[in-house]
């Protein structure tokens, strides 16, 4: 039987401020979220942007945009992803993003913002059990379970605030890059 098991943020300049404010009951959580965005852009760098551009992430938003039944589109994900060799969070996150995108019938739209919803969860994950009923942050489990939503749903709105995605790989980069933009309070990007 495995387990799982979430490494902390690295001990880098960038993620200090974030580590500063993350479950800090005093820090409104919109504060919280361009931090760990910040953080994760300067630690990823390309990286970041060429993981959530991954083709195959281009890929799934068309099945979803399509109407796929989740059952075909989770499967038709599954045999895209089969022989790639380079699989990683990105493409694990994705997944997630096609089922819950597919099963709620929202688009394009919707797996774009439920990909940067599951981004912004596994990042806050890696460090927020650490911080639970310290002194000034989240009291309990429960609440950080809350925060991780509102992460969530600042992340989904970042996403639709850019417009519908298009899913050909061109249209897919441009999105990403308009949604990090957003995300890390860099401006408005352009549509």
């Amino acid at each position: 039987m495995g387990t799982s098991r979430n490494d902390p943020s690295p001990p880098i300049p960038p993620w200090k401020p974030a580590l500063a404010v993350l479950g800090r009951t005093d820090v409104p959580v919109e504060r919280q979220s361009l931090e760990i965005w910040r953080a994760v852009a300067a630690d990823r760098g390309e990286r970041l942007v060429r993981d959530l551009a991954n083709p195959t992430l281009a890929e799934a938003c068309s099945l979803v945009s399509k109407g796929r039944p989740i059952g075909e589109a989770l499967a038709a994900y599954d045999e895209a992803t089969l022989h790639l060799s380079d699989v990683g969070l990105a493409v694990d996150l994705g997944r997630r993003a096609l089922a819950r995108a597919a099963s709620k019938h929202s688009g394009a739209s919707g797996f774009s913002g439920e990909l940067f919803a599951e981004a912004v969860s596994y990042y806050a994950s890696r460090d927020l059990p650490s911080f639970v009923a310290a002194p000034g942050r989240v009291a309990n489990s429960s609440a950080a379970i809350a925060l991780k939503e509102e992460l969530r749903n600042i992340a989904r709105q970042a996403a639709l605030s850019v417009g519908e995605p298009r899913p050909d790989r061109r249209g897919w980069n441009r999105h990403v890059a308009n949604v990090l933009t957003a995300l890390q309070g860099r401006g408005t990007p352009p549509r």
